[in-house]
This record gives structure tokens, C-alpha cells and sequence, in this order.
């Protein structure tokens, strides 16, 4: 199936994603307070996040309908 190298590179993504997220999850509780800035891009973080389950999930629904060459 060739869609499985798409599959891959995004769950590696996720993955690298998760990583990054501990490491706030750390630097906040260990290194600085959160401040207004970081309270601005973690709800950007959040409204991409929410996006990208709607595409996710809109991915079910697309039909097999290949465009015909002419």
C-alpha cells in the first residue's frame, strides 16, 4: 500500500511532537514559571492540534473516485 511511508513519517512526527511536549512539561515544572507568552503558543499548539484531528478525521471520509486522464 503506498500510502504506509505517510503513515510512518507522521507517527514519527507524533512521536517527536511527544518528546518536545515532556520537555516543556519539565522546563515548567523544573526550570521557569509558565509566562504569557508560552500561555499564547501553547493555545496556538492546542487550535493547530484540534485542526489536524478534524483533517485526521475527515481522512475516513474521502471516496476513491481517481480523476480520469484525457
Amino acid at each position: 500500500m503506498n500510502t504506509l511511508p505517510h503513515y510512518a513519517s507522521l507517527l514519527a512526527s507524533i512521536n517527536q511532537m511527544k518528546s518536545r511536549l515532556a520537555g516543556l512539561q519539565h522546563d515548567f515544572k523544573e526550570t521557569a514559571a509558565i509566562t504569557d507568552l508560552d500561555k499564547q503558543l501553547i493555545d496556538a499548539l492546542v487550535a493547530t492540534g484540534t485542526s489536524m484531528l478534524s483533517d485526521a478525521t475527515a481522512l475516513k471520509s474521502i471516496a476513491y473516485d481517481p480523476t480520469t486522464s484525457e
